[in-house]
């Protein structure tokens, strides 16, 4: 048993010294590419400052050898390098090479899903196809949002970010959403925040789009537009306010007026905060939240009320919203010192420590 013991440790040394010396041997592979890299992108760089602009054979040389995902590295690092001192010039010089970037966006395509997800991200962190048509790189992305592999769609959405085409945006969010793939709602409604372009005008060509939309991609819009700005109170207040809309369309609406305050929702979100047998539950909780953020008599007066609910989360988000208001101890002392142990209990909790809402029962 022992010498067997020593032959693996022996075989996990002579292991890690020969991934060790081929790491090496690789990063010097890299850093010799990048150098050569350099040089040959440096004197077209001279050539078009003279006015010469990219030769033909420059760009079969970077068809041919950027087709490796090492010396794609390496031309990564170089232009990495480079952009710090030369950003203009780099632009300019990678906005003149749309043939080699499609080629090689065919050949990565059919690769293995590791490598195709890897072109994508080189496109968005050099803005490739920032502000411009670029309909063949644009096509090829979009295709991308169909392959199984996360990463692959994740790196074409953010490619696509950078282009500022709203019309685009929305045709990869339909793309996405009739998809049969999972794609996390917080990866899309966080991504869209990397927009290029006006997020006022993606905003509207949500709403305009909305519709068209599933059930479950409406609510991630929903957050989109709610991370986005104050601009959708009334669009926000008429899905409210809709009975033939899904639960949970509604209760993304209750969020955006609970973070944007509409006077004219004031009415509907007293009603929901409000306990009835005719709706769930999660109504009560969710709009008890959203009233922390109407601060008048009739709210503190609906929020006490719910302190006697038979929901524990209706109660805690209640208890969270009257510190937020701002309601003192003393004036909460008649339930504090109250008959209603579940009140007291509740009302606190949130008074003595220092409530991040962590608990909530459908977050705000």
């Amino acid at each position: 048993m022992l010498y067997v013991y020593l032959f693996v440790c022996g075989a996990m040394i002579i292991f890690n010294i020969v991934t060790a010396v081929l790491f090496r041997k690789s990063e010097r592979r890299t850093e010799k590419v990048s150098k050569n890299l350099r040089y040959a992108v440096m004197l077209r760089l001279k050539a078009a400052e003279a006015g010469s602009p990219i030769d033909k054979n420059h760009k079969l040389y970077l068809s041919r050898k950027l087709r490796k995902v090492g010396n794609m590295i390496a031309f990564d690092k170089m232009l990495e390098a480079e952009y710090i001192s030369h950003p203009q010039e780099i632009r300019n010089y990678l906005h003149s090479l749309d043939e080699v970037f499609i080629s090689l966006m065919a050949y990565y395509m059919k690769r293995n899903r590791i490598e195709a997800a890897y072109f994508p991200y080189i496109i968005k962190k050099y803005r490739v196809i920032a502000y411009r048509s670029f309909y063949s790189l644009e096509g090829a992305l979009l295709e991308l949002l169909n392959e199984p592999s996360i990463y692959c769609r994740e790196n074409a959405m953010q490619a696509l970010y950078t282009t500022g085409d709203v019309d685009c945006i929305i045709k990869a969010i339909k793309t996405i959403d009739r998809s049969d793939l999972f794609y996390h709602r917080k990866l899309l409604s966080d991504g869209l925040l990397n927009f290029a372009g006006s997020g006022n005008t993606l905003g509207k060509k949500i709403v305009e789009n909305f519709f068209d939309f599933s059930v479950g991609m409406q609510v991630t819009l929903l957050d989109y537009l709610r991370f986005s700005g104050s601009e959708y109170q009334k669009f926000a207040l008429s899905l409210l306010i809709n009975e033939d809309l899904n639960d949970e369309i509604r209760y993304a609406a209750i969020r955006y007026l609970g973070k944007y305050p509409f006077s004219k929702a004031y009415e509907a979100l007293c009603g929901f905060a409000e306990e009835n047998s005719e709706q769930k539950w999660e109504y009560a909780a969710i709009a008890s939240t959203a009233l922390g953020s109407y601060p008048c008599e009739n709210t503190v007066h609906i929020l006490k009320k719910n302190l006697y609910s038979r929901n524990w989360y209706v109660r805690l988000n209640s208890a969270a919203s009257l510190k937020n208001l701002g309601i003192t101890y003393s004036e909460l002392s008649d339930i504090i010192d109250g008959n209603d142990r579940y009140a007291s209990e509740i009302i606190r909790y949130c008074l003595q420590r220092d409530y991040s809402g962590e608990k909530e029962a459908v977050h705000i």
